[in-house]
């Protein structure tokens, strides 16, 4: 009889301490981390640090990042591709993310407060090359020449396919053009020719750079739309993504 006794109270011990112990939490679903490959050209590669903020506000999210040139981007190869432009063929889904301006700079003895389409046009036709030659000028007689360098991004570079498309009818520049790829270049360039001029986007001009203003009688398309291009309409992380790209401006 004892023994029952003892083997009952065992039993109603051990279920008191089963009835005490906290309930085993259910295993919780893993988060599987996503990390997206995206395209850039160099003429938007100044957003990466826009894309790499955004991003670190994602959870469990991550960008792979390639630089390559308009012509070499591969949209099958890629979750994202930023560009400037419009919309091309074969584009996907299109959405813009923010504008970019392209403005003329000029060295520090370039002699003129603003420049006209035609004498623009001019210039980096070949057409002129001394500002003692451009209406705008304000050259004095007898100061001796003002030769006029034309600096311009490679003929196959993004900016200088829009720029001539925005200023120049979509002309070529003339082979022999002095040639710059970076900003820093260009800064360099015009601080050894003080007559020169370029152009690069507005974003980018560098503190003290002197802007000139194009005067025309119609607007120029010198503003560009900033796009991101994606195979199909985002969703989930990377729909986050560019929402919040849209915000940082």
């Amino acid at each position: 009889m004892k023994a029952v006794k003892l083997v009952a109270f065992v039993l109603a011990f051990v279920f008191v301490l089963t009835a005490c112990q906290p309930p085993i939490p259910e295993a919780q679903e893993s988060i599987e981390p996503e990390v997206i490959t995206v395209q850039v050209t160099p003429a938007v590669e100044h957003w990466l640090p826009r894309v790499a903020a955004c991003a670190q506000e994602i959870p469990d999210f991550g960008v792979y990042v390639r630089v390559r040139p308009r012509a070499d981007l591969a949209r099958e190869d890629s979750d994202l591709v930023l560009r400037l432009g419009e919309r091309m063929e074969g584009d996907g889904h299109v959405a813009v993310m923010g504008t970019e301006e392209i403005v003329l700079v000029a060295g520090k003895d370039v002699p003129i407060a603003a420049l006209s389409l035609e004498s623009l046009q001019a210039i980096y036709a070949g057409e002129i090359s001394d500002w003692a030659d451009v209406p705008e000028a304000r050259v004095n007689p007898g100061a001796g020449e003002a030769p006029i360098m034309t600096l311009a991004y490679p003929a196959g570079h993004e900016i200088t396919l829009l720029f001539r498309r925005a200023f120049l009818h979509d002309a070529a520049i003339p082979n022999g053009v002095q040639t710059y790829s970076t900003v820093g270049f260009l800064e360099e360039l015009l601080a050894l020719y003080p007559t020169g001029i370029g152009f690069l986007l507005q974003s980018q001009v560098p503190e003290g750079m002197r802007i000139v203003p194009i005067e025309a009688e119609e607007p120029s398309a010198s503003e560009q739309y900033v796009l991101a291009v994606t195979l199909q309409a985002p969703e989930g992380r990377l729909k986050a993504l560019l929402t919040c790209l849209q915000s940082v401006q």
